[in-house]
């Protein structure tokens, strides 16, 4: 009964998704390939706060997310945020495919590297997103739902904090 319990539980927040404010911790060092070629870097996003998704071809909820994201991109990149979107696929162009057909293409996206698979290891469920301020410190994370509005907001605190 207990697992049932859990097992319900762990599905419910799943699909409703959730936003945590975390202990702040230092992002870990990332450096990874952009489908644009690009090499992304933690230190490419210093004195910015960044929106960092990890999602995957194969994951439904990633994609209408990640959508929504697409469509308020104009708002949130006027807030001053930055936003990567790391695909967990190492497929590029399955992952271009994806995005192009989902409406998401014009967003950076790169290829999960070995390296942030280890750093980055406390991903479970995707789509994950990681809020870090302009200092590199991670402060909220997002799992499951990745409600814009909301995203402005905690940008918009996470910034204020910072001058």
């Amino acid at each position: 009964m207990f697992k049932r319990a859990t097992l319900f539980f762990l599905c419910l927040l799943i699909m409703i998704g959730c936003t945590k404010k975390t202990e702040p911790i230092h992002a870990p060092y990332f450096e990874v390939k952009g489908l644009d070629g690009k090499v992304y870097t933690l230190n490419d996003y210093k004195g910015k706060p960044l929106l960092l998704v990890f999602w995957a071809t194969w994951c439904p909820t990633c994609k209408k997310e990640i959508a929504k994201i697409a469509e308020n991109y104009q708002k949130l990149k006027d807030a001053g945020l930055q936003i990567l979107l790391v695909s967990m696929d190492r497929d590029p162009e399955t992952v271009k495919r994806v995005a192009q057909k989902h409406g998401f293409a014009e967003l950076p996206i790169a290829i999960i590297s070995n390296q942030m698979s280890v750093d980055y290891q406390g991903v479970r469920f995707l789509p994950t997103g990681m809020l870090i301020d302009p200092k590199g410190i991670i402060r909220y994370r997002f799992v499951g739902e990745l409600p814009p509005d909301e995203i402005l907001k905690k940008v918009k605190e996470i910034t204020k904090v910072q001058h």
